[in-house]
């Protein structure tokens, strides 16, 4: 049976700017309200509203849809019978039993908190007497003979209100749903872990939503963190005996009607949707099925199209990693993701290759590879090589293209929201793009989510404006690159950095004045260290930003890059042209940040632990440079135009 691909390995490194020291600040007890805050924000800047979303989970093939509609009918009027019967049987946990009542009174509107007016705890176990209700149903069609015409797998739940692991903050999750192959499979487990949650679920007693959602929010993040194949995510918020599903892609997340569970029509519909993620396919719930986790060698195989500089055709090429090197540890955005790879299986632990893994902006239908990374990577290369210049010191592509669900689908927005993406465009026709929303909520919104995007997004990938997208319109890509590069956090000494920040900016110029491309984003995530003939060298990754520029070497007024290490004229959006001047301000604040950070590894956790010690003594201590990733785009030029008009005031919490 096919089951969801989950990372079973260590988490590395989360990608991002996001310091150590900030992560410990988010976990501290009095600092939580500002993950909360930028939860509402999200919620407010990205939902939209949409009756029949639950539709994308429905099965593809027409013999499985109708199973889920006969599936559906013999479950919603029955649950009532069913619940009596768990609950009078004596060979029944007496938990189990207990459950399934509450469950009874939760479905006729009668439950009520045993432990004040706004405990929503007795929701927990009466929806997951639910959930398991759906999963005892369809678990003998499991072991049936025919494998089309029966469900793929059964959906159950964690136990609630518990902490799962692999998070980076300490907050416990209401409720959570994972995959096994039967419903008393062994996989089947208590404590939640993000790496398996197929869903999260938030409850409220109170039937306002708003909070459910901004909850639902911080836990769907750290479940893409966790989960290196996850193209986009499910979720359901119960509010009282209100219902709703949830799809979260890359930049919106997209709301159903309630789903009220007292009425016949809308438990209906809430088990329908159960029921088809379980009939469903894999791809469908929000996996990558090209990026695989094979358990018994401990590492992942991942397929990369085949479009070579020598060779266009469409054959894949397989490879196989066991480091996760960028996590994708935002809700919205790219989800840029990377690993070292190898393409035999014998050389895991020798990786030669850097696979990049990322859902940048397209335009829908065309054929233009102006904003296609890797048809630029490939004119950088092939203009130096005319020239003889050396390309050691710059990331060449072997291969890539875009990710491939099947013969005959390439994977991009319209899949991942298939069938409805068209009735959400019809369903909202005044609502403005998300560039265009930019502008409106820019002073008051931080400045990841300002931007339509994560921190590992650019701003801005389409010129556009005379079409109105509800839902900007992404393609899953995936490149296979040379050579591999540490982090500047891996470098042994200042030494290093010098040399690696000046070889990589040297090739930003050479690409810049001989090539034609200006790179848009220099940030300490795309400048890497590499080893060439013995000695470091700097390389610069990362061309997803980059745009062709004329004799004039400048650019249209566009906000684009990473909001920490954007310049200040960047940040502010003016109508002044973009130069390469705006990269190399990009690198003054590259150096700021490492010189505060620290460098390697050691500086970092020596300063973190300086930071934890602040924090011990001081409540409303925040970190040097806070206002860099936290604040909106104008309070981050602010801070910046601070630092560099007064250095006593760059160490200074109160101006920075």
């Amino acid at each position: 049976m096919s089951q969801p691909s989950v990372d079973n390995t260590p988490q590395k490194k989360r990608s991002g700017s996001r310091s150590s020291a900030t992560n410990f600040a988010s976990d501290c007890t009095d600092q939580r309200s500002s993950r909360m805050d930028d939860a509402r924000k999200e919620r407010d800047y990205r939902r939209l509203d949409f009756d029949d979303i639950a539709r994308s989970a429905l099965p593809k093939n027409s013999t499985l849809r109708d199973l889920v509609d006969k599936r559906t009918k013999e479950i919603s009027p029955r649950l009532d019978d069913i619940l009596v019967k768990r609950s009078q049987d004596p060979a029944t946990p007496a938990l189990v039993r207990q459950a399934a009542n509450l469950c009874r009174e939760w479905l006729r509107g009668e439950l009520t908190p045993n432990n004040g007016p706004r405990n929503e705890k007795v929701i927990y176990p009466a929806h997951a007497a639910l959930i398991r209700c759906i999963a005892d149903h369809l678990d003998p069609e499991l072991a049936a003979a025919s494998d089309t015409d029966k469900a793929k797998r059964v959906l159950l739940p964690y136990a609630s209100d518990m902490k799962p692991t692999g998070s980076d903050e300490r907050i416990r999750i209401d409720g959570a749903l994972h995959s096994c192959a039967n419903a008393s499979s062994s996989d089947n487990k208590l404590r939640p872990e993000y790496r398996d949650i197929v869903l999260v679920a938030e409850a409220k007693w109170y039937r306002e939503q708003d909070e459910a959602y901004a909850q639902l929010i911080r836990y769907t993040r750290q479940v893409y963190a966790n989960q290196p194949n996850r193209r986009f995510a499910w979720g359901v918020t119960i509010c009282a005996t209100l219902v709703r599903v949830v799809l979260f892609e890359n930049d919106r997340m997209v709301s159903s009607k309630d789903m009220d569970v007292t009425t016949s029509t809308g438990i209906a519909a809430y088990v329908k949707f159960i029921v088809s993620l379980c009939f469903c396919e894999e791809h469908q719930l929000g996996y990558d099925p090209s990026m695989t986790w094979c358990s018994e060698n401990k590492y992942w195989i991942i397929k990369c199209p085949g479009r070579t500089p020598d060779n266009d055709d469409e054959q894949s090429a397989t490879y196989y990693a066991r480091d996760l090197v960028f996590v994708a540890d935002h809700l919205f955005g790219r989800h840029t993701r990377g690993f070292y790879a190898s393409a035999d299986p014998e050389l895991v632990d020798q990786p030669d290759t850097f696979i990049k893994d990322a859902w940048p902006h397209a335009e829908r239908g065309s054929e233009d590879t102006s904003r296609n990374e890797l048809a630029i990577l490939q004119d950088i290369v092939q203009q130096l090589e005319k020239r003889g210049i050396d390309t050691k010191g710059y990331v060449r592509p072997v291969r890539g293209g875009t990710v491939r669900l099947d013969d005959n689908h390439d994977d991009d927005t319209d899949i991942v929201l298939d069938p409805v993406v068209g009735d959400i465009e019809a369903a909202h026709p005044r609502m403005g793009t998300i560039a265009e929303n930019d502008e409106t909520n820019a002073s008051t919104l931080p400045a990841e989510l300002a931007a339509g995007r994560g921190k590992d997004d650019e701003a801005c990938a389409i010129d556009d404006s005379s079409r109105v997208e509800v839902i900007p319109y992404r393609v899953h890509r995936r490149l296979a690159l040379k050579p591999i590069g540490k982090p500047l956090y891996a470098l042994s000494s200042p030494y290093e950095l010098i040399i690696v920040l000046a070889d990589a900016m040297t090739a930003h110029s050479k690409i810049l004045n001989l090539c034609g491309y200006l790179h848009r984003d220099i940030s300490t995530n795309n400048i890497l260290a590499i080893e060439v003939d013995g000695r470091v060298r700097g390389v610069l990754i990362d061309f997803d930003c980059a745009i062709k520029v004329g004799s004039q070497r400048r650019v249209r007024a566009e906000r684009t890059g990473t909001p920490s290490f954007m310049s200040i004229n960047n940040l502010r959006n003016s109508s002044v042209e973009r130069s390469e001047l705006d990269d190399w301000e990009s690198l003054l604040y590259v150096v700021f940040w490492l010189g505060v950070h620290g460098v390697s590894e050691e500086e970092q956790s020596s300063y973190q632990a300086f930071i934890e010690g602040k924090y011990k003594t001081d409540k409303d201590f925040k970190p040097p440079l806070y206002a860099w990733e936290n604040g909106s785009f104008e309070e981050v030029a602010d801070s910046k135009e601070r630092c560099l008009a007064n250095p006593e005031r760059f160490t200074s919490r109160a101006e920075v």
